[in-house]
């Protein structure tokens, strides 16, 4: 319990100290672009009757826009896709037949969404919260029709032709919720660390899934 009261009171003398020594920088009322690497942890999935699967870890990439409404709220929206293996268990259908097949394959994913961005303090450096929604399309690469050739015009290379494979995807609406800390390294650039955790809107048996993620941005104000 003494170790326990030590940390919190470093804390907050930690956090009476960086709000005593904010210099206000010039975030209100400005404009600001973030590219956004990100890791995307694996997880595990059971959807009944034996069948489930696993997504591995993968890293990913995004870009947002928003607005400082103030040197606390932001309003804006990003735009997030990554690629990850996964192995799926597929159970027999067939109630007197208790075996199962394993597939593996990649998994294709982007995720459009609007959030709100609160800056906790107004200064150079500040925890933040952030909330978010938007829709989260799968692409799971699995056939679900024969591929189709076709040839055509090209405006760039001319006469071609290719194939093209139908495959199993989906469009999910999707939540997010993240904390964080920002530090204002000037007037036009910043940086700022989240963790956040991603619910997914599947249905079915699937129901309603997550996914946690971590992400150090780089951020560009105007």
């Amino acid at each position: 319990m003494k170790s326990v009261l030590r940390i919190s009171a470093l804390v907050l003398a930690f956090y009476a100290a960086a709000a005593g020594a904010q210099n206000v920088p010039a975030r209100g009322g400005k404009w600001e672009f973030t590219l956004q690497p990100q890791y995307t942890h694996g997880k595990s999935f059971d959807t009944g009757h034996g069948s489930g699967g696993q997504t591995d870890s993968s890293l990913g990439f995004g870009f947002g826009v928003g607005y400082n409404l103030n040197n606390k709220f932001n309003i804006g929206g990003e735009f997030t896709w990554a690629t990850s293996s996964y192995v799926a268990t597929l159970a027999s259908a067939d109630t007197g037949n208790n075996t199962t097949s394993t597939l593996t394959g990649t998994l294709n994913t982007s995720t459009f969404r609007l959030n709100a961005t609160w800056n906790m303090l107004p200064g150079d450096f500040t925890p933040l919260a952030q909330v978010g929604i938007g829709s989260t399309y799968i692409n799971t690469n699995i056939p679900t029709a024969p591929p189709t050739s076709s040839c055509w015009w090209d405006p760039w290379w001319g006469y071609y032709c290719g194939t093209y494979q139908p495959t199993r995807t989906a469009y999910y609406v999707s939540y997010m919720a993240a904390l964080g800390v920002r530090w204002e390294i000037d007037r036009s650039i910043f940086v700022r660390a989240l963790a956040n955790r991603q619910w997914l809107q599947a249905g079915g048996s699937l129901g309603n899934t997550w996914f946690d993620q971590y992400r150090v941005d780089l951020g560009f104000k105007f």
